[in-house]
């Protein structure tokens, strides 16, 4: 029997190639900040987050994976019970998009749970004035492909950071979604229970 202070736990993994501001992205979303000019994740940075809804606290394990190419063969690893992924582009460069089609999706379907709450998320979008953006249409119809919501942030201005966290995780609560990922594991769903303190501040594991 669980504790009653002990809270579920979400996981959700942000990848993307290099640059695209998946670091910029968490450190929103968390401390309300950003940071220009950050250096690129190496591995991969974990942070939490404890939120309520429903009137019930859940803590969201945050993966933050490095995009370099010697690193994406560990994927893999922050992928096993991940039920929520985010696959970020920079919407300046065709090629962050190209890549989440040819290399990023793949390996997450290869790799990844069966059940998965998808996002394809078009970041920078305080650029969106410049004259070489990312085939939006194109974005919006991968998203549509592997059933997926697509949504449009910015880490630098903060719009639409906690739309999209939201947003994810009420699909991820869905009851409907839950019993999928329950039925894949045997009647457990895809959350764990973790012990949370209000009081205590979030953390940052870097590996």
């Amino acid at each position: 029997m669980a504790e009653e202070n002990e809270a579920p736990s979400i996981k959700i993994t942000l990848i993307g190639n290099p640059g695209v501001g998946k670091t910029c992205i968490i450190s929103r979303y968390i401390d309300d900040v950003f940071e220009e000019n950050l250096t690129s994740t190496i591995g991969a940075n974990y942070t939490e987050k404890t939120i309520t809804k429903n009137n019930k606290e859940y803590q969201l394990d945050i993966w933050d994976t490095a995009g370099q190419e010697q690193f994406q063969s560990l994927g893999k690893h922050f992928y096993k019970d991940s039920y929520i992924v985010c696959l970020v582009y920079d919407i300046t460069s065709q090629a962050s998009l190209d890549s989440l089609k040819e290399i990023w999706y793949p390996n997450l379907l290869k790799f990844g749970e069966k059940y998965t709450v998808l996002a394809v998320v078009a970041n920078k979008s305080d650029l969106y004035e410049n004259e070489d953006l990312a085939d939006e249409k194109q974005a919006k119809a991968f998203a549509n492909e592997i059933k997926g919501i697509w949504m449009s942030t910015s880490a630098k201005s903060g719009d639409g950071i906690d739309k999209l966290f939201d947003t994810m995780v009420d699909k991820y609560l869905n009851p409907e979604f839950n019993a999928k990922v329950a039925e894949t594991r045997g009647g457990q769903t895809g959350m764990k229970l973790q012990k949370s303190d209000n009081n205590k501040k979030p953390k940052k594991k870097f590996c």
